[in-house]
């Protein structure tokens, strides 16, 4: 098992262009260099093997941020009462999405001229040591040490960790976006599949953990289930290592890099250059970057912050606790961004929508806003005023994750692809991934930021309490 270990982490001995060398003095030596140029250009560069190895890899860019959001139940209950615990989740957002976004940036000034695989096995196993910190000591010893003991230390190693988490999402997300998209756009998919099924499982793993321990009389979140998440993350971590070393070792990995090697041949790959390549990317795909970025500001302003204040708006004795109602709404959100990223761009539609429809329907979920505000908030469940019952909420909630899968996934494989946008060459298909990727990010912390205002919106105070 060791051995399986120190080959996961150690980079993978190529063979140049991964084959091995020909005898000079063989006299079949050309017919088989020929072969092997047939071989480099296969069409199992797209084959199932690759589909699943990008997927892996769009699961571990989501992993630590899924685990994190779904382990706010457990955190929030070792702090005490007051506007931090109740505004936790937006300063966990915050710290997450912001250093996600400054560290994005900082890697983003390599994407052209440096190969993806460094990038990825450091980030891969800056995670893999984290997630298996948490799962052991830090989360059944640690913080309840701390919590226990009243320390003012617990909120703060909450977000150093969050922003660890946050250094290894940055720099694993920069380099899947680039290679995906230079392997083609059925590899961004892939990727956008991949981060929607880990939402799932992480979820679905806290809902059954969830109901499990539904029955302790103090109520409180499980420890086990939230040890049991990142002892989950910490598998996925190695499961992504393999998927890395699987890409690496295909042989046509060398030829997918091929632009990064046209760009150092035009002195384009660092530098002023460089930059101002970066920036002409950048303006021909600014609609698209808008698009889905607003995609993750309207999501991350409304989930978690205002969905994790709404509460089963039944009388009955068979209502759902809300440790388990939280959790399920975690699930179902997290089942329709799937649907959504998986589906949803297969559809014969949505490969023909234009540039402005696709900002359309990202501007237009602005409606969920006052849709939420209708369910049953704190404000609204201490009037008894809920406007929608809980199958209406759910309906409501299924549909914000569909259209946040949707529309962020047609946003991404159309800002890489030359075929869907023809603003695009093949030789800018990375640099295109990875600036749609750092607008997703930027999305994400205008989002987060946005969530105080909606706290202020729904409890008069913008760090809640």
């Amino acid at each position: 098992m060791l051995s399986t270990l120190r080959e996961l982490i150690s980079p993978p001995v190529r063979t140049a262009e991964g084959y091995a060398p020909v005898a000079a003095d063989d006299d079949g030596a050309d017919e088989r260099l020929s072969a092997s140029v047939d071989q480099l250009l296969a069409p199992d560069r797209h084959g199932r093997t690759i589909y699943w190895a990008f997927a892996a890899l769009g699961a571990g860019v989501l992993l630590s941020w899924n685990a994190l959001i779904c382990t706010y139940p457990f955190l929030t209950a070792l702090l005490p009462p007051g506007s931090t615990r109740t505004n936790l989740p937006s300063y966990i957002g915050t710290i997450y999405c912001s250093a996600n976004l400054f560290f994005l940036g900082l890697a983003q000034r390599n994407v052209a001229s440096s190969p993806p695989e460094p990038r990825l096995r450091w980030s891969l196993l800056l995670m893999l040591g984290t997630t298996v910190l948490l799962a052991f000591p830090i989360l059944p010893l640690v913080l309840p040490a701390l919590s226990a003991a009243n320390s003012s230390l617990l909120f703060p190693l909450i977000l150093l960790v969050t922003l660890v988490l946050s250094v290894a999402c940055s720099y694993l997300q920069s380099a899947v976006f680039a290679l995906s998209a230079l392997w083609g756009s059925g590899e961004i998919f892939a990727v956008m599949s991949g981060q929607g099924a880990i939402a799932v499982i992480v979820s679905a793993a806290q809902f059954v953990l969830a109901v499990a321990s539904s029955g302790h009389a103090d109520g409180k979140p499980s420890t086990a289930a939230a040890v049991g998440l990142w002892a989950l993350g910490a598998l996925g971590s190695i499961g992504c290592l393999y998927a890395l070393r699987v890409l690496v070792l295909h042989p046509a990995y060398t030829s997918v890099l091929a632009p990064l090697a046209h760009r150092r041949q035009e002195g384009t790959a660092s530098g002023a250059k460089s930059k101002q390549v970066m920036w002409r990317v950048f303006r021909k795909n600014t609609r698209i970057e808008f698009a889905v970025a607003f995609v993750f500001i309207v999501t991350l302003a409304i989930f978690p912050p205002i969905t994790t204040t709404i509460l089963s708006a039944s009388d009955s004795a068979s209502a759902l606790s809300p440790s388990v109602f939280i959790s399920l709404h975690f699930l179902v959100f997290n089942l329709a961004d799937y649907a959504g990223r998986t589906f949803v761009p297969s559809l014969p539609f949505a490969s023909n929508l234009s540039t402005p429809t696709i900002v359309a329907l990202s501007v237009s979920r602005v409606v969920f806003f006052p849709l939420f505000l209708l369910c049953n908030t704190p404000g609204r469940a201490a009037a008894h005023k809920s406007v929608f019952p809980d199958s209406i909420y759910f309906i409501i909630l299924f549909a914000f994750g569909l259209t946040n899968g949707g529309i962020s996934t047609i946003c991404m494989i159309t800002a890489s692809s030359p075929q869907l946008n023809p603003a695009i060459t093949d030789d800018e298909k990375d640099l295109a991934g990875t600036l749609a990727g750092f607008s997703l990010v930027s999305g994400l912390f205008i989002g987060s930021l946005c969530s105080f205002g909606v706290n202020f919106i729904i409890n008069g105070n913008p760090f809640g309490g």
